[in-house]
Order: C-alpha cells, then structure tokens, then sequence
C-alpha cells in the first residue's frame, strides 16, 4: 500500500539533508531547533549529566556544521542524529574510563605537581577559532575581556588595576562582545554563535 506520510518523510529528509550540505543556514537552524531538546534527552537517558549532555549534542551540532558538505546518510535524518549521539554518549564514557585510569596510574606529573583536568584536554577547532577571534580584539580591548574571563577578575577589579572607570570595563567587555560574535559569525550560523557566545560571557553581559 502507498504510503503518503512516509514518502513526505523522505522528501523532507531529502531537502533537508541537501540544505545542510549546501551551508543553507536556515536549514541548519530548523533542524537544531527541531531536534535539540530530544538529542539532549537522548544523551541523558544514557546516563550523561544533563550539562554535559547539552555539551555534547552542541559540539555535535558544531561539527554536523563544519562537515556538512560530507555528509553520508543512508538513513533518515532523525536515525542518523540519533544514532551519532549515542556513538557520542559512548566515547564520552570511553575516555573517562581512560583518563580515570591514567589518572590512577600517575598521580604525579614530571614537576611534582598534582595532575589537572586540563592535562588530559586537546584543543578542539571551536577553541581555536575562537582563540584567533580573541587575538582580533584590539590591544586595550583583549586585556580587559583575559582578565575578566580567564583570570576570573570583576568588573571593579580590573577598573582599579587599569586605572579606568567600571563604565570604560563594560564598554570594553561588550565590544569584545560584538567583534567576537562578528568573527564567529563568519564560520557558524547564529543559532551556534549565540551558543558560543553565551558559553564564553556566561550571564554577565
């Protein structure tokens, strides 16, 4: 018998499968919108923290974007996604397993010091194309955005430290906003840069 409701399935797949080859942004964005929630539930109910869940089905959105013009899927769209994540939920669990044990293993590095976390990390393509946005910002600019984000300073902190007011802070840390959210622009479609964004300044901008 025809089946009208499974060839409608098919063809959108098909439209949107070659949207997402051919960089079309507002393809990319339906389908995250479509799909974000149920992969991150996914992830969870294989048993990955809800944080980290939604960390993991973002890089894979991320990287679903950086190779979308090779993409091979001989399935549906949704049993592709789907069946990525939990690929993803098992490797995750794969290397906790091996850094676990590296950590068991050697409890010291080479300078006497207690192993960190950030050992154990490589440096992903989202990392570095943002490290070549930051290195963008003009000079004044960047110092305040380092030592407000990665030296975990406050506002009034850095004012003190660079002999400006707050205001000048704020006014330097929201144009590292828009130059950041500009450059990354360039390489992701809004829906990932707004991610990005919010990931970088948290809920202080």
């Amino acid at each position: 018998m025809f089946d009208i409701k499974s060839t409608n399935t098919e063809y959108e797949d098909k439209i949107l499968i070659e949207g997402l080859k051919q960089g079309n942004t507002g393809i990319f964005n339906l389908v995250f919108t479509r799909f974000y929630s149920s992969l991150v539930l996914h992830a969870t109910m294989h048993e990955i923290p809800e944080d980290e869940a939604e960390d993991l089905v973002q890089d894979f959105f991320f990287r679903l974007w950086l190779n979308r013009a090779k993409i091979d899927i001989h399935t549906s769209l949704k049993n592709y996604m789907f069946v990525s994540i939990k690929n993803s939920c098992n490797d995750y669990f794969r290397h906790k397993k091996a850094e676990n044990n590296i950590k068991e293993t050697l409890s010291l590095n080479n300078n006497g010091e207690p192993f960190n976390d950030r050992d154990f990390l490589v440096e992903s393509e989202l990392r570095e194309i943002i490290n070549i946005a930051i290195n963008k910002l003009p000079e004044k600019c960047r110092k305040v955005f380092i030592l407000y984000k990665f030296q975990n300073m406050k506002v009034d902190e850095i004012a003190e430290m660079e002999n400006i007011s707050k205001r000048t802070v704020e006014t330097h840390l929201g144009k590292a906003y828009k130059i950041l959210r500009e450059e990354l622009k360039a390489y992701l479609p809004a829906i990932l840069v707004t991610i990005i964004i919010n990931s970088i300044f948290g809920q202080h901008l």
